[in-house]
């Protein structure tokens, strides 16, 4: 069976960014950058405080509570599988399984949460069309609803600029778009074409999520 994830699709199975997978099933590891370490220490401090493990006054404009958080990376409270089974002519080829972590869960009132750190801060129409929203959508019939907490990666900003807090239904048609997106993926490790993103060899992606540890540099 195939392990994938929203970041391994979204960062390996693109046409653009295909040789990406050769550099996953090398075994190589992506480029550690700084904002990934700030966005991790934010993200701690908003899953603290909605779970209601350590209170943060800059916090305390936001109404959401979550009885789960991520307490830990890859916390088996937050996880969720998606089995895809890919076939030819009703033969079933490749077995996968699509595995992601929501930041938080309130299963009782049928939400998920999203917190991302980033600056300028996500819109609301960004994470409208963000498709790890709809992945994650797809993933749990249970969950009516996608909230998102966006704010700067700089705590220290927050009282200058408070994190911001917004809801979005999931709709049938956002989980028809994770499908449609999950299967494309999938079909570029069936087709065994990685070239996306290689000019003569040689990788010219300036995001390449493998930076410079990618193979093709």
């Amino acid at each position: 069976m195939i392990q994938l994830s929203f970041s391994v699709l979204n960062s390996c199975l693109q046409p653009h960014n295909s040789h990406c997978w050769i550099n996953r099933q090398l075994g190589l590891k992506p480029e550690e950058r700084p904002e990934w370490i700030k966005g991790k220490i934010v993200h701690k401090i908003i899953a603290d405080h909605l779970a209601g493990r350590k209170l943060d006054e800059r916090l305390k404009h936001i109404n959401y509570k979550f009885p789960i958080t991520e307490s830990e990376d890859f916390d088996e409270r937050c996880k969720f599988e998606i089995p895809i089974k890919f076939g030819v002519n009703d033969k079933v080829v490749n077995s996968y399984k699509v595995i992601g972590y929501f930041d938080g869960l309130d299963l009782e009132n049928h939400r998920f949460l999203e917190i991302k750190a980033s600056d300028p801060v996500w819109s609301l129409i960004k994470f409208q069309n963000s498709m790890q929203r709809k992945l994650y959508a797809f993933a749990n019939s249970q969950i009516t609803e996608a909230v998102l907490i966006t704010c700067s990666k700089y705590p220290d900003r927050w009282a200058q600029e408070p994190p911001k807090v917004f809801s979005v239904p999931l709709t049938p048609q956002d989980k028809s778009d994770a499908v449609k997106w999950l299967l494309e993926g999938i079909q570029i490790i069936e087709k065994g074409d990685f070239s996306g993103g290689l000019v003569d060899g040689k990788c010219v992606d300036p995001y390449c999520y493998y930076g410079r540890n990618c193979q093709f540099k």
